[in-house]
């Protein structure tokens, strides 16, 4: 270019192909460009492939159940029905399934394109639920106490939505979310939504929309863009006129001015480019919404972002949170000693029956034993926590109990679980048969008043072992654990004894303390809000860094979303 306006001008000297190159400057603009927007693509992959995951949760076919006629119209004539509401909808539900054998059921496999809204589909335990649906009968190990009044509940993990990694408990007429996986029971659903409709197709469509709306500093942004730019190229253009018509003709030949000039007129582009104005903003807006995706957390657009930038207060959940969601037990607190030691065991049955146990099971342990037996067949996570704790002592089975030094006993029968039950809130019960001379006991774990027979007198126990129980209990709340009762009961004694307490707790994240002082660093007023108790909620936000009147504890998921 330079050869051609000093050979038009008639001053063409050779020795300009011996000047040193300086378009490298522009070579560096165009890379520094092309960088940020393969930066704004790879945040977009990273959500993209974040929200592709999601999507491959979701099964690709699904178990049609077909039900008889007459329960077929029945449903129909409930749910059209507008004289009832919908609880009583739902009780109706459940006395049309109550006499149905779910796993009894004929079924036939389809793709999940065949599926249509009203469909029932059979999950067996450990399976995805298809698509949204809503519950309607469930058929697993466990009944129900009839005198409860409780309907059945089937436990479902949804931690891929809420991030919550304790399995959520439904009952019939409450609503399922495709893509979530099924626990333990053989759960009946109804449809009613597909495809695009889904709860999780929404969330990828929200997402995608997100990505694509401008944040309003965004568009801000842009609105400066437009018309700094245009001034920038206009003042280049003025800078390399000025250059290249009024610098002084001594200072060199045309073509060195024609450089300098150039090399001006670059050097305002560089420095006065708006590319870091109009690019800064939507690669932070992508990379901040890419990295949430990755990590579980949907950020609805850039709007979201810049707003977040004014929150005074941050709301948190506790478990899974605050905590790992893995429930843990602690502590393991025994009263048998302390019964024989006292004379609470006055016709024999305490001692009895502790003979009759496994010669692996120490009398220490065997709270927990009787505990880890009465939750064989539950569906709780705070059941799975006192199994795994079992079971690092006596090893995968625990009715046929080992230890590090001692083979598994032979019993004259095996022993067996059977009348199992579990009472929503409240707690589970079995009886163990084939257990010594004592045939069978029956052993119960939960809250107080569960365990001894809504608070009915233990009479041949000491006075003081319920009211120690109530104490240690508190203690361990105090300490941030949850406390639960362990009691049995023989044929030689009417009622349940509490002969244990164990201690179970969800252990803190390492990074939540460090993750608390920084908010409260930024100036953000911190609170947490859990469904657990008073007690075990301040030990948690003492332990945390959170101001104890920021506690909101007992709280219902309603009450959480209320709050």
């Amino acid at each position: 270019v330079l050869q051609l306006i000093a050979k038009s001008n008639g001053e063409y000297d050779a020795s300009i192909m011996d000047l040193t190159p300086t378009f490298e400057t522009g070579a560096w603009l165009i890379t520094f460009v092309t960088l940020g927007k393969y930066l704004e693509a790879y945040a977009r992959g990273k959500t993209a492939g974040a929200l592709q995951t999601l999507m491959e949760l979701q099964p690709v076919s699904a178990t049609r159940a077909i039900l008889p006629d007459d329960v077929l119209r029945m449903m129909k004539e409930v749910q059209s029905s507008e004289e009832m509401d919908a609880e009583e909808k739902n009780d109706n539900i459940t006395k049309i399934f109550s006499k149905i054998h779910v796993n009894s059921l004929p079924t036939e496999e389809k793709d999940i394109s065949e599926i249509r809204i009203g469909d029932f589909l059979l999950v067996l335990p450990g399976g995805r639920i298809p698509t949204d649906g809503m519950l309607v009968a469930r058929e697993g190990t466990s009944k129900i106490d009839a005198a409860e009044n409780n309907d059945g509940c089937a436990y479902i993990d949804e931690s891929a939505f809420s991030g919550e990694p304790f399995p959520v408990a439904k009952r019939p007429g409450d609503s399922l979310y495709g893509a979530s996986v099924n626990q333990l029971s053989v759960i009946l659903i109804q449809v009613t939504a597909t495809g695009s409709e889904t709860v999780l197709s929404r969330i990828v469509r929200l997402v995608d929309e997100a990505q694509g709306n401008r944040a309003p500093i965004q568009a801000h942004a842009d609105r400066i863009a437009s018309i700094f730019a245009p001034c920038v190229m206009m003042l280049a253009v003025v800078t390399f006129v000025c250059w290249a018509v009024f610098l002084d003709s001594s200072s060199g030949s045309l073509e060195e001015r024609y450089v300098t000039a150039l090399m001006s007129a670059i050097s305002v582009v560089v420095v006065a480019c708006p590319c870091a104005l109009g690019l800064a903003t939507p690669t932070a807006v992508m990379v901040g919404t890419g990295v949430g995706a990755v990590n579980g957390l949907l950020i609805k657009g850039g709007a979201v972002l810049e707003s977040a930038f004014n929150v005074k207060t941050v709301v948190v959940d506790k478990t899974g949170t605050i905590t790992t969601g893995r429930a843990v037990v602690g502590s393991k607190i025994e009263y048998v000693s302390q019964i024989l030691k006292e004379g609470g065991d006055n016709d024999g049955w305490l001692k009895q029956l502790l003979s009759d146990l496994p010669a692996t099971v120490r009398q220490s342990d065997a709270a927990l034993w009787f505990a880890c037996c009465a939750e064989l067949r539950s569906e709780h996570p705070l059941g799975h926590a006192i199994i795994n704790s079992g079971r690092e002592i006596w090893g995968h089975d625990i009715l046929k109990p080992t230890s590090r030094d001692r083979a598994a006993a032979k019993q004259t029968e095996e022993l067996t679980i059977s009348e199992f039950q579990v009472v929503p809130g409240k707690g589970v019960e079995c009886t163990i048969n084939n257990i010594g001379r004592n045939t069978s006991c029956q052993v119960r774990v939960g809250n107080r008043s569960w365990v001894t027979d809504d608070a009915e007198a233990n009479t041949l126990s000491p006075g003081d072992i319920t009211s120690q129980s109530d104490d240690d209990v508190r203690s361990l709340r105090t300490g941030g654990q949850i406390g639960v009762y362990v009691s049995v009961k023989t044929a030689a004694v009417n009622t349940f004894h509490i002969i244990g307490v164990i201690g179970i707790l969800d252990p803190l994240k390492n990074e939540a303390r460090s993750t608390i002082a920084a908010l409260k660093n930024l100036g953000v007023e911190v609170w947490m809000c859990t469904g657990d108790h008073e007690l075990t909620a301040h030990a948690v936000a003492r332990k945390i860094g959170i101001d104890e009147d920021n506690v909101c504890s007992s709280v219902s998921p309603e009450g959480k979303a209320d709050l």
